[in-house]
């Protein structure tokens, strides 16, 4: 890419106009150009490589089927590009953050399916107490706790996933459980 930016700019122009017409090559080209500081884009919002890979695969798809879509009066191309990697990017960390609550919400569902299940006042008593335990804990390590014995995820994969150090995970999820044997006195 030439170093001056006008050039640069321009020739980001001319290949999104060739994408709008599906020219492969000009999209490679593209891709060649700008893919390290998009993908650095992603790398600094998702904090983990194969995400921040994936986010860029992804927002690579948007941009060859929007690039007609693309105006240089909304903004320059190279602000264009940043824009669909960085939603991209916020969206998975969005779906992610969804997943979570999801996997939260459904754990308390099936406690209370389970200590509910034939209207015993002290199964209810003890489910309330346990979730009382889980709201002491960390939002964090709550998670933790939720896909290692809800979800069956291993320590390794709830680390790879929350982007924690799979220490930390370990340490979590062995605090935590004792926090909440403590707490229920077991």
């Amino acid at each position: 890419m030439p170093d001056h930016p006008e050039h640069s700019q321009d020739r980001l122009l001319q290949l999104i106009a060739q994408c709008a017409l599906k020219d492969q090559n000009a999209f490679k080209t593209l891709y060649q150009l700008t893919s390290a500081k998009l993908f650095g884009v992603a790398l600094r919002i998702l904090k983990q490589e194969a995400r921040a890979e994936e986010a860029l695969q992804e927002a690579c798809l948007k941009i060859w089927r929007n690039a007609a879509d693309y105006s240089s009066q909304r903004g320059r191309p190279m602000t264009w590009l940043i824009n669909i990697v960085r939603n991209q990017s916020l969206d998975m960390l969005r779906a992610s953050a969804s997943r979570q609550e999801d996997a939260h919400t459904e754990w308390v569902d099936d406690m209370e399916d389970q200590f509910s299940h034939g209207g015993d006042a002290e199964n209810s008593e003890e489910l309330e107490r346990l979730l009382q335990c889980m709201e002491r804990l960390s939002e964090d390590q709550q998670q933790c706790l939720l896909m290692v014995y809800h979800q069956g995820y291993t320590a390794a994969e709830v680390s790879a996933q929350g982007k924690w150090p799979l220490g930390t995970v370990k340490t979590w999820v062995r605090r935590g459980l004792d926090s909440i044997r403590e707490c229920l006195k077991i």
